[in-house]
This record gives structure tokens, sequence and C-alpha cells, in this order.
């Protein structure tokens, strides 16, 4: 590789220098990026995918309206990164519960991260490479819609880019404040993603080997003590709400699972026979396959080791997988999650106009990077961060969002490769054949069309996701139109049926959903959570028999499913088949003892077929494994009254007002049988 400079070396000095001189300019790339990100903004403003969250977008959306509400302190450990809703929620406070308002905020730390961009690409670029830089990513047209979605990328990607330009800026200069600024940044994006911490590692490499700090343990111990110090506040709050060990989230194990399992194909899809909308945190599925309720940590845990467990066996497979992950991180194409960008980009012209994509970004990135390693030293910590990303991302599996994160810093090795790179091998073709061949290799292998989803698959994605988001409106009507495109799309498709019936169910059409769900299941009659809500949806029509079939089947291939079980029981009970209901109930509760429902609706059953003795019992004891489970005092209270134990009867009813203080009928029995205990009256009968 030839060291020549090139020919119009003097022009780069002389605009070096002036950016150098004169930094009024910055004000105006500031300005810019964030103009062009808000046409988008207001353009879509009206658009179903920002105004109707769902999926991630829902989670946040609603976690920020609870800590509003004073539930600052969850119920269960953090799913998902808690930072981001806590920051939606003060912005949401300060200007309301307007969406347009935060996603212009959002775009507004996208302008600024455009900036740091800069900032960060002089520390170790000349000038003109950081301009150019930070203006490809200000044109970075993947960059403003996701920071216009309502989604925490842009939050990472800005303490990041200043978590780095903190540790450039304080560098060669005494004290260690700079370590604890950048461990607390470093800490906070972990709370917004947790795999930021893999970056860690390399910041700690370079202070003890690269950055010429003096007191390389004492930064290395600032830094490590201001990140966990910046995390424990998550930590405790797991421990409180779910008596587990959870550092940050819970998601961890269902993500790896995705990426590297049986299944997977690299990017994201819900685990078989997981139906995403009535279980996002895809908990009850694995307490159904488990047999018991579970913490936090047991659910990621248990994700972990089916994934581990199909590594051990499959290792050549597992092998395959890692490498069409590597090659899918470095590759041109916006991989969907729950929105894609190539769809929201044919809708709105603002995107078209932001004409820098990941394939210029990735292509000429990596040119740039190959072509630093001599200066090693200078691009540890940028190359380092690239690099630990991937690895974090290419762990679970590839995401456009994901992966965004990179862009600033690939930003600035393009244009360090447009700048420096190209020209130098331009201006000696003819003695560097093997830098120009390089070059045309990177550019062919990173194109967008080696991994590009089928244009159904894509469409069938936004069709479902519509549809999705019509029925949280209400609009049935729109929302089975537009799950009809999608089973137009892929009428082969079990996921298809699901979601229809999903809709249909919402809508209240009952026998519509069953018709689905019998559609899904002659597609695929060996998925047990098929066959469960095929059951409930039957028994919801009264259809017992049917629905009794639905759930032996689901039984039979997943026999720990205790919720298929309890409702199998249930559906005896309303066929007034008392003992067998009884069966099926004990059977739940020899499996998992402390299955509150289970030991209620054991108690309803001995009442309906007047086992008082037994009714009572069985519903102290659900009292005793839950008290906070308000029916079983309900019921108690009733059974109580049945046996005239007047007295018991009435504290219990009071216990469980106390619970459900707007249960007006359970406060107008309670009022009877206060007549009663007063002896007002001897013909008075709850």
């Amino acid at each position: 590789m030839a060291n020549e400079e090139p020919r119009y070396i003097s022009l780069l000095d002389r605009l070096d220098s002036a950016l150098s001189r004169n930094s009024r300019w910055l004000i105006a790339l500031f300005v810019g990026s964030f103009l062009l990100k808000l046409i988008y903004v207001v353009q879509s403003a009206e658009s179903l995918r920002v105004t109707v969250p769902i999926m991630d977008s829902e989670y946040y959306y609603n976690m920020a309206v609870d800590i509003l509400d004073g539930r600052i302190i969850r119920d269960d450990a953090f799913f998902m990164g808690p930072l981001y809703p806590y920051v939606l929620a003060i912005l949401m406070g300060v200007f309301g519960k307007s969406i347009l308002v935060v996603r212009v905020v959002q775009v507004l730390g996208g302008a600024l991260t455009v900036l740091l961009t800069y900032l960060v690409g002089k520390k170790v670029f000349r000038p003109s490479v950081a301009l150019l830089g930070s203006m490809q990513l200000a044109f970075y047209g993947t960059m403003a819609f996701y920071e216009g979605q309502l989604l925490k990328m842009w939050l990472g990607t800005l303490l990041n880019m200043t978590a780095l330009f903190t540790l450039y800026h304080g560098r060669g200069r005494p004290g260690l404040g700079r370590y604890a600024v950048a461990g607390v940044l470093i800490g906070l994006s972990a709370l917004a993603r947790a795999n930021i911490l893999v970056f860690l590692f390399v910041v700690v490499v370079w202070i003890a080997l690269v950055s010429g700090e003096r007191r390389r343990l004492a930064g290395i111990g600032v830094l490590l003590v201001s990140v966990v110090l910046t995390i424990l506040p998550a930590t405790i709050h797991n421990y409180v709400a779910d008596r587990s060990f959870v550092p940050i989230t819970a998601n961890g194990g269902v993500n790896f699972y995705v990426g590297n399992s049986e299944d997977a194909t690299g990017i994201f899809y819900p685990p078989k026979g997981i139906n995403l909308v009535t279980d996002d945190a895809v908990k009850k599925y694995v307490e159904r396959h488990l047999g018991r309720e579970i913490t936090a940590s047991e659910l990621s845990r248990y994700w972990y080791g089916e994934a581990f467990d199909f590594m051990r066996e499959n290792p050549r497979r597992e092998l395959v997988l890692l490498m069409r992950k590597t090659a899918m991180f470095f590759n041109g194409y916006e991989v969907p999650q729950i929105e894609s960008y190539d769809v929201a980009r044919q809708d709105h012209s603002a995107l078209r106009i932001l004409f820098v994509n990941f394939w210029m970004l990735i292509s000429l990135g990596l040119v740039g990077m190959a072509y630093s390693i001599k200066d090693w030293r200078r691009h540890f910590l940028l190359c380092g961060y690239v690099l630990a990303f991937a690895a974090s991302v290419i762990a679970f599996f590839i995401t456009a969002r994901y992966r965004a994160q990179i862009a600033p810093i690939l930003a600035l090795y393009a244009a360090h490769a447009l700048i420096v790179v190209v020209p130098r091998v331009v201006e000696n073709v003819r003695r560097q054949v093997l830098p120009v061949a390089f070059i045309v290799l990177v550019v062919v292998m990173t194109r967008p069309g080696l991994f590009a989803l089928a244009d159904d698959d894509v469409r069938w994605r936004e069709s479902t996701h519509q549809a999705r988001r019509w029925g949280k409106l209400g609009n049935i009507e729109k929302a089975i139109e537009e799950i009809n495109r999608a089973v137009e799309l892929k009428p082969d498709y079990v996921d298809s049926y699901l979601q229809r019936a999903v809709i249909y169910k919402e809508g209240g059409d009952l026998f519509k959903a069953v018709s689905d769900y019998g559609r899904a299941v002659d597609l695929n009659p060996n998925i047990p959570s098929v066959q469960y809500d095929f059951g409930q949806t039957l028994r919801q029509l009264r259809m017992y028999e049917p629905a009794i079939e639905a759930y032996r089947r689901a039984i039979e291939l997943s026999p720990t499913m205790l919720e298929a079980y309890n409702n199998l029981g249930i559906t005896y009970s309303e066929l007034k088949r008392y003992d067998e209901a009884s069966g099926y109930f004990r059977k739940v509760i020899e499996m998992n003892p402390r299955y509150t429902k289970a030991y209620n609706n054991l108690g309803a059953a001995y009442a309906q077929a007047g086992d008082l003795d037994g009714a009572v019992e069985a519903f102290r004891k659900a009292i005793e494994t839950d008290p906070q489970y308000a029916n079983s005092y309900k019921n108690l209270a009733m059974a109580y009254v049945q046996r005239s134990e007047i007295p018991a009867a009435y504290d219990t009813m009071k216990r469980y007002l106390a619970l459900q203080p707007n249960d007006g009928s359970a406060r107008g029995v309670l009022e009877k049988l206060r007549i009663v205990l007063e002896g007002d009256t001897v013909q008075t009968t709850p």
C-alpha cells in the first residue's frame, strides 16, 4: 500500500486550518442536521407507525405512563432497558403526552450526536474527515427513522458518543474525573441497552495499554466503580420487585435463544409456539412448560439453558449460524424487526432525501478501518467500539436498529476512506492492484441483496403490525382488512391465522376466531400453546367437548402445562361434572402446590357439589398460598354464609373488599351480613 500523499493535500490542509480556526459553522452543522430529521418527523406525524405504539414501543410508552401515575417502582423486574421509559416519562411530564413533541426532542438528540461525531472524529482524524463523516451521519436515513420512533436507540447512541468524547477530550490531562464521567455514561447506556458493557472491556484495555495514563489502575478502578454504581439502582429495584438477582433486564435469555436455536436464522422471530401479543415477556410459556411460577432470573436462565443445549448438541450448525450473523451484521441490508425502514422510505419522501445508506457506511467504513491498522494505537478505541458492539449483537440476532449505534463511527471511517484512502489508491492505481481488489471485494460482499428478506416477508410483517395498530384503535374492520392482506401473502403460515384469530377475539367475533385457530391447528397440530388458545376460545363459546379435546392435546404436547389442566377442570365444572373437575384441580396442586387458582377452583367445585367443608379448606389454602388473591376471600365468605358462619363470613368479606374496594355487589353483601350480626332482623339473608 503506497504512502504517497494525495495531490490535493494542500487543499485539505487549508480546509482543516479553516475548520480549526472558526467553530461557528458547528452551529450550522447542528441546526442543519436537526432540520433534516425534523422534516421526516413532521411528515410522518399522523402515521400509525408512530401514533399507535406496539410491541417494544408500547412497552416503553405504557411504562412511562405508569411512572407518571406514580408507579415509579415496578411490580416485576425490568424486562427491557429501564432508562428510556424513565426519560420518556420525564419528557411526557414536561411536555404532556404528545408523541410528536417526544419525537422532536429525540431528533434533537440525534442532531447532538451528529455534532459529537465531528468532535470525536477531530480527535482521531483530520478535521475535514470529521466534517464529512458527521455530514454523512446527518444524511443517514435509517438514523433519522429510528430517532423518530418511540425506541431507545437514539438515547444509547447519544450516550455512547458522549462517553467517547469524554475519554478523548481529557486524554493527557491530570485527574481521573473523565473516567468517572465516562463510567456514568456507559452505565446509563447499559440501562438503555446492556450490550454496551462489552465495550467496557475495550475501554479497560485502552486505559491499561494505549491511553498513556500514568495512574492506570486508579483510572480503571474509577471507571468500573462508576459503571457499577450507575447500574446498581436497577439491580436493587429488580431484587426488591422480584426477589431475584437481575443486574439490569430479564430479556437477555430469550434474545439469546432467538439467535441460537433450532429455528434461528440470524434475525428476530418469536420462539415457536409463542404469541407475543398475549405473552410479550415469554414468561407464561416457560411457566406452562415448567409447571410452576418463576422469577425473572429463572426466566432468563431457562432460555440461556435452551440455547446452550442447542449449541452443545449442534456445534457445526452453531458455527454456520455465527458466520451467517457476522456476515449479516456487516452487510448493507437494513434488517427489519418491528418496523421496516425500506417500507417507510417508500411512504415518506423525507427519508428519500436522506440518501446515505448503511451499505455506503459499512463498505467504505471497513476500508477505512482496514487502512488504519498500522496506526492502531490512535484508532484502538474507535475500532474497538465497532468490533465490541458487533460481537454483542452477533451473539444474539441482527436487526437494523441495534446495529445503528455504530453508524457514527462507521461514518468517520467511511469519510477517511473517501478523503484519504481512495484518492491515494487511485493516484497509484497501477501499483495498487491488491488494494483496488480489496476495496471492490468489500463493496461487493456488503451489498444489501445478499441478505435482503423476501418482499412478501416484509409486507407480511407490515400488514400484521398495521392490523394490530388498527385493533388497538378499536377499528376492527380496518384491522381485519390489514390482517387479510397478511393471510393472502402467507396462506400456509400458522402465525397468519393466529394473528387474525386474536383480532377476531378482540372484536368479539369468537366463531371466526375459532375458525382461524382451527386452521392454525390444521397447519401444525403440534404447538401446545395454539391448542391451548384454541381450547380457551372454544370454551368461551360453550363448545365444551371440542375444548376438552384441545386442552387434552395441549397436555399431550406439554405435560407440565398447568393452565391446560386448570382450564380443563373449569370446563368440567361448567358441565357440572364436579368429580372430574376436582381431579384436574388436584392434579395441578400435586404438580405445583403454590398454584393459587387451582385451590380456588377446587373450592368452587367442592361448593357446587355440596361439599362445603372441602370448599372452605380449599379456599383457606388458596389464601395461604397467596394472601393477595382477592377471589379466594370472596368465595370463602360465601362458603361461610352457606355454613351459617356469619361472623367468619363478615370478616372474610371485609378482607376481600380491602383488596377490591370497587366491588359494589360485595359491599351490598357485607352490609347484609352486618345487619344479620347486629340482630336488626332475623329474616335478612345475604
